[in-house]
């Protein structure tokens, strides 16, 4: 190199400079990248949630019975606590003195009056029930249902009135969740309440497993790109929340667990997201698991209603899509009213006596323990 002319000497310099800045180009480039898919994976992620977690107004009709159709026979009494500063509507149902308070955790699209049987059948065996609307569902306040996480948070608002009630903390409690619930069913374990024993049904393991799931069928091998976002979000919206597993909540306790699950549940999958998936890894020995695979009976809601009207709830779910195809989705009015008016609810709704009795008996157990 000393026998290098100056211009010889300024050219490989030159050169060195060109390969710095390219490579500060390029690291600038893709950093820049990174960012713009990062925005671009957060904006779409906070646009499905809107989409997917709005709010859950309650229907004009429905096919199943509500409080209106049994009042006559069970009265309650309106209530409402705050959870993240939203006002909760709760309705408390059955005697004074009462063996227990049994707090139902509805599933997401639903509210309190949607488990009006199970109420009125707990009712009936001398509990108490609380039962209310989550956070963006029905009377309660809020913009939208939030996430998979809400409930189990909502959940626990719900426990904290019931221990800072003079009347209501005097008694043993017991949970009865669904799906939604049926997670927070389990997750509320984690959580620093006396509960004397819980039921799970069709709930899902986690909520990121539940909404990966999902992703997987839509996106397919790009779901996994997008997890950390995905995970990032979750944990701005629900904190430590985001990250409880029924499984590991459930074996943190010797809490006695009931977790109940339909064979060919397509909402909550009994092989991949389901609490029941997870049954190895829960150590608590108290915990009871049963699958239900009878035909007719073994889904994500119907294993709870009563077998012998299977057949009636699918002509009937059968007849209303027919409608809906035939005025493309929108029914008329006088139509639509008298169709609905034709359904008989009390077989839509009737629950089955023997998935009953194991709830109740469970309890019973637990009560006597």
């Amino acid at each position: 190199m000393k026998y290098l002319f100056s211009g010889d000497i300024q050219y490989y310099s030159g050169q060195k400079r060109k390969k710095k800045y390219l490579k500060k180009g390029i690291a600038v480039l893709l950093l820049a990248a990174v960012i713009l898919f990062s925005a671009g994976s957060f904006y779409q992620i906070h646009s499905r949630y809107l989409q997917a977690f709005g709010r859950v107004e309650r229907p004009e009709r429905t096919i199943y019975e509500t409080y209106a159709d049994i009042s006559q026979d069970y009265s309650r009494t309106e209530i409402s606590f705050s959870s993240q500063g939203n006002k909760l509507k709760g309705y408390l149902y059955g005697p004074k003195k009462a063996e227990a308070l049994v707090v139902i955790s509805h599933g997401m699209g639903k509210g309190a009056e949607s488990y009006i049987e199970e109420t009125a059948y707990f009712v009936r065996r001398g509990f108490k029930v609380l039962a209310f609307d989550n956070t963006g569902s029905y009377e309660s306040e809020g913009d939208g249902v939030t996430g998979l996480s809400q409930s189990v948070i909502d959940l626990d608002a719900a426990l904290t009135y019931v221990e800072h009630n003079e009347e209501l903390r005097k008694l043993p409690v017991l949970i009865y969740g669904h799906s939604w619930g049926g997670w927070a069913a389990a997750a509320i374990l984690h959580y620093d309440h006396n509960i004397t024993a819980s039921v799970c049904v069709s709930g899902y393991n986690s909520p990121m497993e539940m909404m990966m799931e999902q992703a997987k069928k839509e996106k397919k091998g790009l779901c996994y790109v997008e997890f950390p976002y995905l995970w990032i979000y979750q944990k701005v919206l629900f904190g430590s929340a985001a990250d409880l597993s029924a499984a590991e909540c459930i074996s943190e306790t010797n809490t006695p667990v009931l977790v109940m699950q339909g064979a060919e549940d397509t909402v909550v999958p009994r092989d991949t997201v389901s609490i029941l998936a997870h049954q190895d890894e829960i150590t608590n020995p108290n915990a009871k698991f049963m699958c239900w695979s009878e035909k007719g009976q073994n889904g994500h809601s119907s294993l709870f209603r009563a077998p012998e009207y299977a057949e009636y709830r699918k002509k009937v779910n059968r007849s209303w899509k027919e409608l809906e195809q035939e005025y493309s989705g929108n029914v008329p009015e006088g139509i639509a009213a008298e169709w609905y008016a034709a359904v008989d609810k009390s077989k839509m709704s009737k629950l089955d006596e023997v998935f009953m009795q194991e709830v109740y008996q469970f309890y019973k157990n637990a009560l006597d323990k």
